[in-house]
């Protein structure tokens, strides 16, 4: 049987886990498979516990492990995405498409994750290095791409530092990393991000969420921004501009035929909501339905990512379940 960690290791790497599983997830876009691959990187670095130079070099070392425990991820399995950056616009008077419930989607973070997990090397700031459109930038850049850009733009290893962990050369590095950060940028142009737009503030929340809760949609669509993007994984279905996102509302929101409860929290450094609602008929608990991540620009509502996965729910630190 393998040998426990010992106290040392543990005291030298636990302290940047929160870190490794940041890291993980902007190479990755799943929270689930963030923490299978933390587990799988700690495990190899006690296992190569004997490669490591000394205590100053932990850092580099194991975003090293980390980085390639997450390569070898990605050649098991599809990039994750966000509807709009993979399929076109939807009618909104059509009824939305079936779930693609193979694990395709960009999953959301929460904001507990960011404890303990910033880099003091950033070029992006914490909040911007996680938010759903930089991360959603990420999965369109090749595996080294990706890793490449991290490791210098968000981690803050050198050029010689990243080219040592992606075992090529400083010339093949550099030239991944100009590849990399010019197709984010492209991706990023008129996309939401921390920098660009704006927490959604206090009052314009409360006004979303007690037009939210008393099902008055005409007091919800006046709160969204010309720009307005909404999308619904599991299902590719997503909607674009006030009035298309007004007709879409207004449709939906009634079929749901119940009362929504709202639950606060944060995900990806942004506000976000969970909504609970009851089975049909009214009866009993209400039950977690979704997750959604806004963002706010010009004092309105201009993104909506409205997860209704599972695997979204259970990431987060709430019940599943809330009386009425």
């Amino acid at each position: 049987m393998e040998q426990e960690p010992d106290r040392a290791f543990v005291d030298l790497a636990m302290p940047f886990r929160p870190a490794l599983r940041v890291h993980c997830y902007r190479m990755l876009g799943s929270v689930h498979d963030s923490d299978d691959v933390v587990q799988e990187t700690l495990l190899r670095a006690w296992r190569a516990r004997d490669t490591l130079e000394g205590p100053s070099h932990v850092r580099p070392w194991l975003y090293r492990i980390a980085t390639n425990a997450c390569l070898d991820e990605l050649r098991r399995r599809p990039r994750r995405v966000l509807s709009s950056d993979a399929y076109p616009a939807a009618d909104p008077n059509a009824y939305p498409a079936p779930p693609i419930e193979e694990p395709v989607w960009l999953e959301p973070m929460p904001d507990t994750w960011l404890d303990g997990a910033g880099e003091p090397e950033s070029r992006y700031a914490l909040k911007e290095s996680v938010a759903l459109a930089f991360v959603a930038a990420l999965q369109f850049l090749t595996p080294v791409q990706r890793a490449t850009l991290l490791l210098r733009d968000v981690v803050g290893l050198s050029a010689e530092e990243t080219a040592e962990a992606l075992a090529i050369s400083v010339p093949a590095a550099s030239s991944a990393l100009f590849r990399a950060r010019t197709t984010v940028e492209e991706k990023l142009v008129g996309k939401s991000m921390p920098s660009r737009t704006e927490d959604v503030d206090e009052a314009l929340l409360a006004q979303y969420v007690g037009a939210f809760e008393s099902g008055d949609i005409d007091a919800l669509v006046k709160l969204f921004h010309d720009d307005l993007t909404t999308t619904m994984p599991p299902r590719p279905t997503w909607i674009f501009g006030l009035a298309a996102n007004t007709i879409f509302f207004k449709r939906m929101t009634p079929a749901w035929n119940a009362p929504v409860r709202i639950v606060r929290t944060r995900a990806n450094g942004r506000d976000a909501l969970a909504l609970y609602r009851p089975e049909p008929g009214g009866a009993g608990p209400y039950t977690m339905r979704a997750i959604e991540v806004l963002e706010a620009k010009d004092g309105k509502i201009v993104r909506i990512d409205h997860f209704m996965t599972q695997e979204a729910f259970r990431t987060f630190d709430l019940p599943e379940q809330i009386s009425g």
